[in-house]
């Protein structure tokens, strides 16, 4: 597949540049590729294409013109190894989702269904009957989870935990059926948990970055995604997590140039400023959807999702008693607001307050219940019953 001169040290490495590859993937005209490029919705393709270069994984060998040794452009007989301007990848090499002859490293192990390699895991104990019963125990929470007996999963995992706190697998997966379960905070919380034990294990963070995206917290999530393919370039999930986060945070701040545009013409429409509030929300714009949230209020004191969702900025910004009292006045425009009072119980655990957390957390669960949202009432009353009640 490799143009060669007859000379005596003929080119065995000369690739052809990341876009060429794309173009002739795609099959596109140079002017769309060129459009596509500008509008910056091949970034994340170019990129991948670049490692598979740079790292030789895109070579003669996975070549569509490579067939028993010889190329069909040259007819020659060349290494599987080479490459040459003419390369186009078969179409089971176009999305790779493991490195050949990596397919058993557990760096390379994203997919939630994927478990890990106890040789490779940090953490865990020496010794005896409790190891072997407690390895038995969390690969029959594995087994349910595959057969998506899920809440019994989730409880074998926490017996598991309960026993080895270090036990990455089983909070891996822990996290995992939390994210099939939809209780997306949760699962967030415990991907956290296993990072200190593993930061570097790229499934984790890409877990990490859908979670976040569910919860429209768009630049996080892309922040988690970019570090999972960091550490694992090749990874399709990853990739396509990325190409989606970035297109929503393109729409956000499209959205926010139109929002301020209409600002513009009408300064103290409260509506407005309250829909900016919640675009720099989902932008990780904190001090600015705080401020947005306060222009609303001012005008429209009675919207108790806008106290609620200053409430949640003034929270992760560590300001946990103000956060609060912000909770208490969307209660008051709205007693039944689940939300504010599962926040309230979050801002009274954060200050201490154990008894005031179980009540809020509580009657957030019975608000849900009545609405028919048990997946959410679940999660509130899991708040209390879990080990270690009383940490954030």
């Amino acid at each position: 597949m490799i143009y060669r001169k007859q000379t005596s040290n003929p080119p065995e490495w000369d690739p052809p540049t990341p876009s060429t590859v794309y173009i002739k993937i795609k099959n596109l005209p140079y002017e769309t590729f060129k459009a596509r490029l500008n509008k910056g919705l091949v970034t994340t393709e170019l990129d991948q294409i670049r490692y598979l270069l740079e790292r030789r994984i895109y070579c003669c060998g996975v070549c569509s013109r490579h067939v028993n040794g010889y190329c069909m452009i040259t007819n020659r007989k060349v290494e599987s190894g080479w490459i040459c301007k003419s390369f186009v990848p078969k179409e089971k090499f176009i999305y790779l989702d493991t490195k050949s002859g990596l397919e058993t490293s557990s760096d390379f192990r994203y997919l939630s269904e994927i478990g890990l390699r106890k040789n490779n895991l940090e953490g865990e104990t020496q010794g005896g009957n409790n190891q072997k019963n407690t390895e038995n125990l969390y690969a029959e929470g594995v087994a349910l989870y595959r057969q998506g007996r899920l809440r019994l999963a989730l409880e074998i995992f926490d017996t598991v935990l309960s026993e080895n706190s270090q036990h990455f697998p089983a909070f891996f997966h822990k996290g995992n059926t939390l994210l099939k379960l939809k209780r997306y905070e949760e699962a967030i919380e415990t991907f956290e948990n296993a990072s200190r034990i593993n930061p570097d294990h790229a499934g984790l963070w890409t877990n990490t970055g859908f979670a976040l995206a569910k919860l429209e917290r768009f630049r996080q999530a892309l922040e988690a995604l970019e570090k999972s393919i960091s550490l694992n370039p090749v990874q399709k999930n990853a990739w396509k997590g990325k190409d989606a986060a970035l297109a929503r945070i393109r729409q956000c701040e499209e959205e926010l140039k139109a929002s301020e545009m209409r600002l513009d013409k009408n300064h103290e429409d409260a509506d407005i400023w309250f829909e900016k509030g919640k675009l720099h929300l989902r932008l990780g714009e904190l001090e600015k959807s705080r401020e947005a949230f306060e222009k609303a209020l001012e005008a429209k004191p009675e919207n108790a999702e806008a106290w609620h969702l200053r409430g949640k900025v003034l929270f992760e910004t560590g300001s946990e008693k103000e956060a609060l009292h912000t909770f208490e006045k969307a209660i008051r425009q709205k007693p039944d607001f689940p939300e504010a009072w599962y926040e309230k119980g979050r801002a009274f655990l954060r200050l201490g307050n154990l008894k005031g957390a179980e009540n809020a957390f509580k009657i957030a669960a019975d608000l849900w219940e009545s609405k028919g949202l048990k997946t959410q009432a679940e999660t509130a009353r899991e708040r209390v019953k879990r080990p270690g009640f009383g940490e954030i």
